[in-house]
Order: structure tokens, then sequence, then C-alpha cells
């Protein structure tokens, strides 16, 4: 009774090993060990390529983080664009209102600030020193002023020149005045930047790639021998590409991984001096670095690289097998 129940117990399992569900894991699994075994075979160059992926990999990744902690710096120094419009001084508080009203009906302004024309003489008094030349004065001659806050999607330079331009066109408007000097000079440098940071991250795409598939077509030069007998043997062409698909993957995460940690590295470095330039700017500044999102998304798209390099590598190696054939 002893052997009758253990042989169905066996005849299950050789069963369960011959489904899709098995072959699927045996593949997998085998495709993986030839990964690992390739690279005890040959830690060094796999090393040495990992390296210098990740070192591809950080170069614009740096340039990324340079550019967000630059925004970043550059929203704390500067405030807001902003128009201050200056208002005629014969209009009366009715009138006054209901301009202050006709500016929030503008589509292009999100925000208006109101400075009355004591308002305007005590801040006047604060900031310039000359609190006693007023005081000898026999009229206020400080006009009343509104500080209109555009929205987001108008806050380039063209945009606000023409809400100016409306600004102007409004009755009981003697003057607006739009400082955008540095806001023209601080977007001129962040688009330089930005453009910068796209070539190279274009150009390390490519060099990472490149990377990729001469590592792969390498690994398939040394296997190429074992690559013959498996077609020879009728093994299909998803079995022979798995091994160096997975191949592909995991030296781009492993090379992801790397570079992330250079970056963590590099942000650690410059911590210390950009302390030394809070204290000259008399401002804190921090360095962000490297959210879990966007660390994530760099792990995956050196994965898709990697994968696709190699894919690239071996069906063109496979396809030249055929056609030599």
């Amino acid at each position: 009774m002893i052997n009758a129940k253990v042989k169905p117990s066996k005849q299950k399992n050789k069963t369960n090993n011959n489904s899709f569900l098995g072959r699927w894991q045996r593949q997998i699994s085998y495709a993986w060990h030839n990964v690992f075994n390739y690279f005890y075979q040959n830690i060094f160059a796999s090393l040495l390529t990992i390296l210098v992926i990740a070192i591809s990999i950080t170069l614009p990744t740096i340039g990324y983080l340079l550019l967000k902690n630059a925004n970043q710096a550059a929203e704390q120094w500067y405030p807001t664009p902003n128009l201050t419009v200056y208002i005629n001084k014969t209009l009366d508080s009715e009138q006054t209102n209901d301009l202050i009203d006709k500016f929030k009906t503008i589509a292009e302004v999100e925000n208006v600030t109101y400075l009355s024309r004591e308002d305007t003489r005590e801040e006047f008094k604060t900031w310039s020193g000359f609190d006693d030349a007023l005081d000898l004065l026999d009229e206020n001659p400080l006009p009343a002023v509104a500080i209109v806050f555009p929205i987001e999607e108008a806050k380039s330079t063209d945009k606000l020149h023409d809400l100016q331009t409306q600004l102007k066109k409004i009755a009981g408007v003697d003057d607006v005045q739009l400082d955008d000097s540095w806001f023209t000079r601080l977007t001129a440098l962040t688009n330089m930047v930005k453009s910068i940071v796209w070539t190279i991250s274009i150009f390390m795409v490519i060099a990472v790639s490149l990377v990729i598939g001469n590592s792969i077509r390498l690994n398939i030069f040394a296997r190429r021998q074992t690559i013959i007998v498996m077609q020879l043997i009728g093994a299909t062409e998803g079995f022979i590409l798995r091994p160096f698909l997975y191949n592909g993957i995991f030296t781009g995460l492993i090379s992801a991984v790397l570079a992330l940690i250079l970056s963590k590295v590099f942000i650690l470095q410059i911590d210390s001096t950009m302390l030394h330039v809070s204290d000259v700017f008399g401002t804190m500044i921090n360095i962000n670095g490297l959210s879990w999102e966007e660390s994530l998304l760099i792990v995956l798209f050196s994965m898709i690289i990697g994968w696709f390099s190699a894919f690239i590598a071996t069906k063109k190696y496979l396809n030249k097998t055929v056609i030599a054939s």
C-alpha cells in the first residue's frame, strides 16, 4: 500500500514538470544560470563594463540634479514675477475698487494685492529711510499701487509683456512696471542648462547601448559553438535569445544601481560646498538628491536599454547565422 501511494505522487510531479509552467520555470532558471555563470567566469571584464555604463548613466543624472537644484534655488532667491500698477491719484476709493476688480477679471491674472496711498507712504518710509523728508511735505506724493501676480502659464517673458501692455490700456492706470530682467536671464540660463543636459543624456544613452551591445557580442562570440549546437538540435530562437536578453537586463540593473550610488556620493560631496555658498548669500540652500520615483525610473530605463541592446545584437547574429547556413 505504501508503494501504491508513492507512485501516483511521482506521476503527479512528472506531470507538473512537463506542464507549460514547469517548462517555463526551467527555461527561466537555465537563462539566469547562464547569466551568472558568464558573469563569474568573466568577472573582471564584466565589472569594467558595468563601471563604464554606470559612469555614462551618472553624467546625465548629475546634470539633471544640477538643473533640479538650480531651479529650486532660483525659486528661493527670486520672488515670483509680478507687475506693479500705479493708479491715478485722482480716483476715489469706489473707482479704485472697481479698477482692482477689473484687474482680477483678466484671465492671465491670478491674484492682486492692493496698497493704498497711505500704505505705499509707510512702506516707502520703511525701506528708503526718508521718513523725515516725507513728513515735511503737505501732501502725500505717492500713488496707490496694485501688485498683479500672473498665473503660472503667463510667467514667460512674452506673456508678461503682453499683460503689461493690456494693463496700461485700462483707464485709471498711470503706469505699469515689470522688472523682468532677472527673470529673462534666469529663463535663458535654465534653458541653456536644460539643452546641455538633454544633449549629454542622448549621447550617454547611445554610449550605454553601444557598450552593452558590444559586451553581448563578446558573450555571443565566446558561446558561438554552443549556439550552433543548440540550433542543430532544434532550439527555438526565443530559447537562444533569452540568456543574452537577461544578461542585458542584469547589466543595466547593476549599472543603474551603481550610478545611483555615485550620484549620492556627488550630492554628499557638494553639500559641504553649498554650506559655504549659503553663508555668502545669507540663505539656506538645501541640495536635494533623487527621489524614489526618479531612482526607479533610471533603473527601469537602464534595464530597458540593456534589453533592447542585447536584443539587437543577438538578433543580428542569429540572422547572419541563418543566412550563412
